[in-house]
């Protein structure tokens, strides 16, 4: 009988992976039910939970369900009628009950994080009383607990005064006949109270004889003082049976009544230990979650066979990823190459993750995109059968015969070894007849073969594509690498050659080949070389590319520090100039002894040097503009198409806009008054608005319902964040005083120019030490009024509030 394409493709192998790496028998039993579904939306469901899972790991956290005793049996028992649970099954429910709890509590402070697995958890049922009454009752070691109920407590009291009270009893009987040592003890038989007595005075005791020594010599007996006291233990031992029976039987009850949520609780514990498992063999063979495509495209980028991987990673062994593509008008592939070069690895490791991913499994590779199949046919291996009297071809033939039987345009057909197993021109005819009729019924299909004339079909054959198994031409080895576009090499003389067979055989073969096939086998190595050669100079186009960025972004990196610096000096050289001048003035004012004439002076002479101050700000960053726009081509930035006229009304933030003096665009923030405030790179300057030329994208400064824009390139934009949060207010939280100071400085003058009556300095707490500084700074400033901080429910010590002159 054939093997089914799960066996051939090792699923249940993987399974035992998955198994591996669940922490509880109910995620074991999970993983042993996954199996290949068509419904996309619930395995897309399905991928987000080991997507959180992954992520979750990636995290440094774990969670696992060690303590989860197996819930199987008690709650197969608890349907049963008149039935109850031992205290041991008991103590197993409730590890179910806290491992509920616990999960609840662990994923309701991740919602934000992983809010699917933390719905999943959530609607978990509550469990807590129904734990709290099983630990109550029953101690950990299996056993009732004395205060599990009054009568309990009460009944064992009562077997404590019951013992104490019969011992008493039978130590006066042994004080009273003066028995020797070894013969003045208290011991049971049968559950009661007895002592030892030598048979020759066994008539010296009136009582009932509970047996005797292994000599028989010694006789134990139940004097007739101590037989009411027995008869009361033996009541009590059933009274406490008793209760304890109905102890149990009123815990199984309540999990009775929940036996829904439990089972409910249950299937959800399996669901995320099995979610974890998944997601820690994503992590632990480098998985990725594959996406689904709504057509017929298969693409998989550097992908494993797990199993294998598995397997030689024990050999400390590395395994060589596959990548290929397949779909849209190409529908078979014809893999061809030397044995044990990796052919059939290859088709068992598409397969796999065909099946990995219909069963909500990560894909071993670092890219997958797969259609959703509504079945996976494979024929792969050996399959001769003796007792079904089949050849290895027969075998292979009914294997195809019941594929044809059942592939669709929606089925994936894996064949290995195509055509063998009979003379090799019959082999090969099938082998085309064959994948013919599958490329006709457009189901994707990955065949390999040593048939020439199937390279020679797949190479002329529109919808068919050839790939090859590389093989070492140097030291006639595999690489198993799937090099896909050119058809492979048999080598099968070269390999024989290299395993020792004699010369003259070898010389033999090489001759007796046709000429047709010589001419082929040159072919396809030079379309291999050819292959390498192409290979090479792609890889050393990639890494000048490389090398070209990485040095541009140096110099981009370079040119911005030393612009940074430059504005830097600049602005330190103008503040100076600027202190100085105050300086001056505050001297020639304070000259002046008439108190209304030297205020009007002060006030004069701040508008002037606010004006002063405004001015050479402007020509300081008309010279930056002026040297960004012959040095921005250093960055790499490409010349933007022409610019549209603008007016002030449609700007808004975010636009890119034309600036007079500037070859290169800049991106606007805000408008200040007559000027614009814009960027410029890592540069934050104003300009005149009327040096604002155009807007690169219109339909980003549009206004709404102003009609269709023209058609234009469109161009995504990345402001910088600004200094301040709002026109009026600046915050210096983090600054030095001195930086502080500067920055407060311009923002002085700024405000000043628009005529604003107040502004909100917005230093923080800290020590205080920012604020005392800049409070001396502004006290001193001849364009401040007063200041003061801002009220409390606005940001209180904070913050200061500066009035400025009128």
């Amino acid at each position: 009988m054939s093997r089914s394409a799960q066996e051939l493709l090792e699923f249940g192998k993987l399974r035992a992976i998955l198994r591996g790496a669940t922490t509880c028998a109910p995620g074991r039993r999970a993983v042993d039910q996954l199996e290949p579904r068509q419904d996309r939306m619930a395995l897309e469901r399905e991928f987000e939970l080991v997507r959180e899972a992954m992520n979750y790991l990636r995290a440094g956290a774990e969670l696992g369900f060690g303590a989860l005793a197996d819930p199987e049996v008690w709650l197969g028992r608890l349907p049963v009628p008149g039935s109850w649970l031992s205290s041991a099954e008991l103590l197993d429910a409730a590890s179910l009950l806290d491992t509920v709890t616990n999960l609840k509590q662990t994923l309701r402070g991740e919602a934000a994080k992983y809010p699917r697995l933390a719905a999943l958890a959530a609607g978990l049922g509550d469990f807590r009383s129904q734990s709290a009454a099983i630990r109550h009752a029953i101690l950990p070691n299996g056993e009732i607990n004395d205060n599990a109920t009054h009568e309990l407590a009460r009944i064992r009291g009562a077997q404590v005064q019951a013992r104490e009270t019969v011992r008493h009893t039978l130590e006066k009987i042994l004080r009273a006949r003066g028995e020797e040592a070894g013969q003045d003890y208290v011991t049971l038989r049968n559950d009661r109270f007895v002592i030892p007595v030598r048979a020759a005075d066994r008539r010296a005791v009136p009582g009932v004889v509970h047996g005797a020594s292994a000599t028989g010599q010694t006789v134990f007996v139940e004097p007739l003082e101590a037989l009411e006291w027995n008869n009361r233990l033996v009541q009590l031992a059933e009274d406490e049976a008793a209760e304890i029976a109905r102890i149990l039987a009123e815990l199984t009850g309540r999990l009775r009544i929940d036996r829904g949520p439990l089972e409910a609780a249950a299937a959800a514990i399996a669901e995320i230990d099995s979610v974890f498992a998944r997601a820690r063999f994503a992590r632990d063979f480098n998985c990725v979650i594959p996406e689904f495509s709504a057509g017929n495209s298969l693409r998989l980028d550097a992908a494993r066979h797990p199993v294998l991987e598995e397997n030689l990673r024990k050999q400390g062994r590395t395994i060589v990823s596959i990548s290929l593509e397949l779909g849209g008008r190409e529908t078979v592939m014809v893999i061809s190459g030397p044995n044990t070069g990796g052919k059939t690895v290859s088709i068992k490791t598409v397969g796999l993750a065909a099946l990995a991913a219909q069963s909500g499994i990560p894909v071993a590779a670092a890219r997958a995109e797969l259609p959703i199949f509504d079945r996976v046919l494979a024929d792969i291996g050996d399959e001769q059968s003796i007792t079904a009297d089949l050849s290895t071809f027969s075998a292979h033939m009914l294997n195809l015969r019941g594929m044809l039987e059942t592939a669709t345009e929606h089925s994936l057909v894996l064949v290995d070894e195509m055509g063998t197993g009979t003379a090799p021109e019959e082999g090969a005819a099938l082998a085309v007849a064959l994948l013919e009729e599958f490329r006709t019924r457009r189901a994707l299909t990955i065949a390999t073969t040593h048939h020439d004339r199937l390279k020679s079909y797949a190479s002329t054959t529109p919808g068919i594509v050839n790939a090859a198994v590389e093989f070492d031409t140097v030291n006639l080895r595999p690489t198993y690498r799937l090099l896909v576009g050119v058809p492979g090499v048999s080598s099968g003389i070269d390999i024989a050659q290299r395993l020792g067979l004699p010369a003259g055989v070898i010389e033999r073969a090489r001759a007796s080949l046709s000429p047709e096939t010589r001419e082929a086998q040159a072919l396809i190595a030079y379309l291999h070389r050819s292959r390498d050669e192409v290979e090479d100079i792609k890889r050393q186009a990639r890494e000048e590319l490389e090398r070209l960025e990485a040095e541009r972004r140096s110099l981009q990196t370079e040119w911005v520090d030393r612009q940074r610096k430059r504005l830097a000096e600049l602005e330190k050289k103008f503040n100076e100039t600027i202190k100085q001048l105050q300086a001056d003035v505050a001297r020639f004012t304070a000259e002046i002894s008439d108190k209304r004439e030297r205020e009007k002076l002060e006030k004069s002479a701040g508008r002037r040097l606010t004006k002063i101050g405004a001015e050479a700000h402007e020509d300081v960053n008309a010279a930056m503009l002026e040297h960004l726009a012959e040095s921005q081509a250093d960055l790499g930035v490409i010349v933007p198409l022409p610019v549209l006229p603008v007016e002030p009304e449609v700007l808004v933030a975010g636009a890119r806009v034309r600036i007079r003096g500037m070859k290169q665009p800049v991106i606007f923030r805000r408008i200040d008054g007559r000027d614009a405030e814009v960027l410029a790179g890592p540069l934050r300057m104003k300009v005149p608005l009327a040096d604002i030329l155009g807007i690169e994208d219109e339909t980003a400064a549009r206004p709404a319902g102003s009609g269709p824009a023209p058609a234009a390139r469109r161009v995504t934009v990345h402001a910088q964040p600004s200094e301040e949060s709002a026109i009026d207010e600046i915050n210096v939280i983090g600054c030095t005083v001195e930086e502080a100071s500067r920055r407060l400085e311009k923002f002085l003058n700024d405000a000043t120019l628009a005529n604003l009556p107040r502004l909100r300095v917005v230093h923080g707490y800290g020590t205080g030490a920012l604020r005392r500084g800049l409070a001396t700074f502004l006290k001193a400033h001849p364009l401040v009024e007063n200041i003061h901080a801002e009220t409390a429910d606005h940001g209180g010590e904070a913050v200061t509030v500066v009035e400025l002159r009128s």
